[in-house]
């Protein structure tokens, strides 16, 4: 039986509410590296894939409305399955388009990425 958390110790795994604040802690880390890791590359990304400023905001904007539909549907699924299994889901599923984007060729394939990445995001 799990016992309530009566202190914080942050660098205890002891119990079960300290290994889930660390994986979560942690997982969320990993995902902010995801949604924001390619902001500081932009200017690389502009210039190897010859987009202009305009396809540069409209992949951001396709990454940010991606998100703001995305949490319609993700809502009811954490509704229906359980946010455990929600988040476990997206992340597996989320760990593609951010591995996959670095192939981005085109303004198409990066269009693409990007708003993928704001489906998990």
């Amino acid at each position: 039986m799990n016992q309530p958390l009566t202190k914080l110790n942050i660098f205890s795994f002891k119990g079960i509410q300290m290994k889930t604040f660390h994986i979560t802690w942690l997982t969320f880390f990993a995902c902010f590296f995801g949604w924001f890791g390619l902001a500081p590359l932009m200017p690389s990304i502009r210039a190897d894939l010859g987009l202009t400023k305009s396809q540069v905001g409209n992949t951001i904007i396709a990454a940010v409305s991606a998100t703001i539909f995305a949490r319609l549907i993700i809502g009811k699924l954490c509704d229906s399955w359980g946010p455990r299994k929600t988040y476990t889901a997206l992340l597996l599923i989320g760990a593609f388009p951010v591995m996959l984007v670095g192939l981005a060729h085109s303004y198409t394939s990066f269009l693409l990425f990007r708003l993928a990445i704001g489906i998990i995001g």
